[in-house]
C-alpha cells in the first residue's frame, strides 16, 4: 500500500470490504484508544485499532488519487446479533449475512455504522470513498448474503430494507457519493429447485421495490466472471452465454445484455438517465498460462471503454490469494512470490500511447484484427 506499485500503474479505482461487525467494541491495543460516536442520543463504541487500519487504507488511496469502493459486508459476531437479520440468525454458514431492518435495534445501528464512515471518510485527512457497495452478490444468497430461504419478493424487501437504511445515512453526510447494489454473473438461469436467485429476477424486483416506496438513485454494481471462473478465455463459446436478454450467464463477452436492460423506461433515474453501472469485481486465472490471463483482460478493458454506461472497472487482484490459487484461480497481476505477470505490463500500459506494443498479441490469441471486432 506504501509502496509505489499502484501509482507505476496508474491505478485509478480500488474497492476495499469492511464487514461491519469489525469496526465495533473496544480496542485491544492501548496504542489505538478506543472511539466512542455518538448518534441519535446512543453513544456506540468502536475499535480505533481497525478504524486506524481504515485510515490508513483510505488515506493512501485518497493521496495516490484513487477513486475508493467500500463494500459494505455483515459479517457475524456473537456480541452484536442486532446486525443479523432474525431470519439469518439460526443457520447457514456464509462470511456475511443479511443485514437486519427489520427491527429497531438492527437499524439503529446500521444508521449510526454508515454515517460514522461517511463522515470519516469524506475528507482527505482521512480519505476519501466516493462509492458505497451494499452487501456482496446478493443474488447468492446461501453463500454471500445468508438468509432462510423464502420468496424472491420477501428476500429483496429485507435487503431493500437495509439498503435505505444505508442510502439515507451516506446521502445524509455526502449527496455526490454513489450507493450500489449487487449481483453477480448468473443472470437468467431459471434452475428449478434452486434455492439462489437469478441476478436479473433480484434487479427487476429490487427496481420495483424501491419504485414503489419512493424512488432513490441507487446504482447497480455487478461481477461479470468467466463460466468456469478457471477459463480465461472470455471469447469461447458456451451455452450459458448468449447474446439475448434470457442468457444464463453475463461475462465480458455480453456485458451489453446488462446494460441495455438497465437502458429500460422502468430503470431510468428520476432525471430520464441510465442509472450509474460499475463492474466491481472480476479476474481473470493465469493458471493456463500468463498470455491468456492478459489477453482476457485487454478484451475486457476494451469491452468496458466502449460502453458509456459503465463507470468503473475493478479487477481482481493486485496480488494471488493462496486460497483462490488452490482452486486454480491465480488472478493476481503478481504471484505471492513477487513475480509480475505478463498481466502488469498490459495493465499498466493498456490506456497509454504505448498501448500497441502491449496488446497487439492479445489480438493474435483472440483471433480478431481489430478490437472493433468484439464491440
Amino acid at each position: 500500500l506504501r509502496g509505489n506499485e499502484m501509482n507505476d500503474l496508474g491505478v485509478k479505482q480500488a474497492a476495499y470490504n469492511i464487514p461491519v461487525a469489525r469496526l465495533l467494541g473496544p480496542s485491544t491495543s492501548s496504542a489505538y484508544p478506543t472511539v466512542y460516536y455518538t448518534y441519535n442520543g446512543k453513544t456506540y463504541t468502536l475499535n480505533g485499532q481497525v478504524i486506524a487500519e481504515y485510515d490508513l487504507v483510505f488515506s493512501t488511496l485518497t493521496a495516490k488519487g484513487i477513486s475508493t469502493t467500500a463494500i459494505i459486508l455483515n459479517n457475524y459476531s456473537g456480541a452484536y446479533p442486532q446486525l443479523i437479520h432474525p431470519k439469518a440468525r439460526g443457520g447457514g454458514s456464509a462470511p456475511y449475512y443479511m443485514f437486519n431492518g427489520a427491527e429497531e435495534s438492527g437499524v439503529e445501528y446500521m444508521a449510526a455504522i454508515a454515517t460514522f464512515l461517511a463522515e470519516r471518510y469524506s475528507d482527505n485527512k482521512h480519505g476519501r470513498i466516493s462509492s458505497w457497495v451494499i452487501a456482496n452478490e446478493i443474488n447468492a444468497r446461501k453463500e454471500w448474503n445468508y438468509m432462510e430461504y423464502t420468496d424472491i419478493e420477501t428476500y429483496v424487501e429485507e435487503y431493500a430494507k437495509a439498503f435505505r437504511v444505508f442510502y439515507t445515512a451516506i446521502k445524509s453526510v455526502s449527496s455526490s457519493a454513489k450507493v450500489y447494489m449487487p449481483i453477480d454473473q448468473q443472470w437468467d438461469r431459471n434452475i428449478k429447485g434452486n434455492t439462489n436467485y437469478d441476478g436479473r429476477d433480484i434487479l427487476d424486483e429490487f427496481n420495483r421495490n424501491i419504485s414503489s416506496k419512493g424512488n432513490i438513485d441507487w446504482g447497480l454494481s455487478q461481477h461479470p466472471y468467466n463460466v468456469p471462473l478457471t477459463e480465461p478465455r472470455i471469447w469461447k463459446s458456451t451455452k450459458y452465454v448468449k447474446h439475448s436478454v434470457n442468457t444464463s450467464m453475463l461475462t465480458m463477452d455480453n456485458i451489453e445484455i446488462l446494460t441495455d436492460y438497465m437502458q429500460q423506461k422502468q430503470f431510468l433515474n428520476e432525471d430520464g438517465e441510465v442509472r450509474s453501472i460499475i463492474l466491481s469485481e472480476q479476474g481473470y486465472t493465469a493458471a493456463s498460462g500468463e498470455a491468456l490471463q492478459a489477453a482476457a483482460f485487454a478484451y475486457a478493458y476494451y469491452k468496458t471503454e466502449a460502453n458509456p454506461h459503465i463507470d468503473s472497472f475493478l479487477l481482481n487482484r493486485q496480488t494471488d490469494a493462496p486460497e483462490e490459487v488452490a482452486q486454480g484461480l491465480s488472478f493476481g497481476l503478481n504471484t505471492s512470490g513477487g513475480h509480475r505477470r505478463q498481466l502488469y505490463n498490459v495493465f499498466k500500459y493498456i490506456d497509454t500511447p504505448q498501448h500497441a506494443e502491449y496488446t497487439d498479441f492479445a489480438k493474435s490469441i483472440i483471433g480478431i484484427s481489430s478490437w472493433s471486432e468484439i464491440y
